[in-house]
C-alpha cells in the first residue's frame, strides 16, 4: 500500500512537472519571422532574405528553409516566385539560412514563409512532436502553424503586391503601402483568421531596439471588421504580431489550435 503511495504521488509530481514546462514553453513561444539585410535597395540590387524561429529580437535562433512548407515572394505586379534554395551545406553558414532575391523591377515586393504544421504534446516522458491520436498518454497537445511576411522595395516604393490576401489559415494583411509611412503614422491592417475577419484579437507591435525580449512599444485590438490600426511611433525596422487560440476541431486529436503571423518593414 505504501508503494502504491509512493507511486501515485511520483507520477503527479512528474505530470506536475511537465505541465509546468508547457506553460513555461507557451510563455516563451518560438516566433516565426523573416528579415532583410535592408528593406531598401536600388532597382537591380540584391537582396538577402533571412528566416528566424527564435525567441526575442533582433537576432536569436536562424531558421532553415527546408524545414518550411512555403517560402516565396510577390514581385511589385504580384507575380509569385519561390525562392531558389541551395542545398544544405555544413561548410557554408549563409547558404542555409540567407537566400538572394534580384530585384530587377521597381516597386513594392512582399516576401512569405509558412511553417509546415505540427503537433506538439506534453507525456510523462516529456514533449512529443505528434498528436493524441498517437500519443495514448498525452496529457496535453497543441496544433501549431506559423506564417510571416516582410515588405521591402527597390527604387521607389508601388504596386498592390503588399496587399494580396495569401488565403493563409492566419493573415495580416495591410491597408496601405508599409514602405511609404513615417514615424508619426498610423498602419491599418485588415487581420483573417481561415478568410474571415478576426474580430477582437489582439495585435502587438514593437521596432528593433525597442527590447531584446517580447516587450510591445505598441498593442491595439482588431474591431468588428478585423481592422487594427498600428501606430508608428519610431523610424527603424518594425516588427508586428498577431497570435490566435481556440480549440481544436477534433478533441480526440488535440486540444488547442495555436496560431500566428508576424509581419516586417522598415520606417525611414
Amino acid at each position: 500500500m505504501k508503494k502504491e503511495k509512493e507511486q501515485r504521488s511520483w507520477l503527479k509530481v512528474c505530470i506536475l512537472v511537465v505541465l509546468l514546462s508547457v506553460i513555461v514553453s507557451q510563455a516563451k513561444a518560438h516566433n516565426l519571422w523573416l528579415a532583410l539585410d535592408h528593406y531598401s535597395h536600388r532597382v537591380g540590387g540584391t537582396a538577402k532574405v533571412f528566416l528566424y524561429l527564435a525567441h526575442s529580437l533582433p537576432f536569436d535562433n536562424l531558421g532553415k528553409p527546408e524545414n518550411m512548407k512555403e517560402f516565396f515572394y510577390l514581385d511589385p505586379s504580384g507575380n509569385k516566385k519561390d525562392f531558389e534554395l541551395k542545398k544544405p551545406d555544413p561548410e557554408s553558414f549563409f547558404n542555409e539560412v540567407g537566400v538572394s532575391l534580384a530585384m530587377q523591377q521597381e516597386g513594392t515586393y512582399m516576401a512569405s514563409v509558412v511553417m509546415k504544421p505540427i503537433f506538439k504534446s506534453a507525456t510523462p516522458k516529456g514533449r512529443k512532436m505528434q498528436s493524441k491520436k498517437d500519443l495514448p498518454d498525452a496529457i496535453s497537445c497543441r496544433y501549431i502553424e506559423f506564417f510571416a511576411k516582410a515588405i521591402f522595395h527597390a527604387g521607389k516604393p508601388g504596386g498592390d503586391a503588399y496587399k494580396t490576401v495569401l488565403d493563409q489559415t492566419i493573415e495580416m494583411v495591410p491597408q496601405k503601402d508599409p514602405c511609404l509611412l513615417k514615424s508619426g503614422e498610423y498602419l491599418p491592417v485588415k487581420v483573417l483568421f481561415k478568410g474571415e475577419p478576426l474580430k477582437g484579437e489582439f495585435v502587438y507591435a514593437t521596432y528593433i531596439g525597442f527590447s531584446t525580449r517580447e516587450d510591445y512599444a505598441y498593442t491595439t485590438k482588431t474591431d468588428h471588421k478585423g481592422i487594427a490600426m498600428i501606430r508608428i511611433t519610431n523610424p527603424g525596422i518594425w516588427w508586428i504580431k498577431v497570435p490566435h487560440k481556440e480549440h481544436y476541431e477534433d478533441q480526440s486529436e488535440c486540444d488547442v489550435g495555436q496560431y500566428a503571423a508576424i509581419m516586417t518593414f522598415e520606417v525611414k
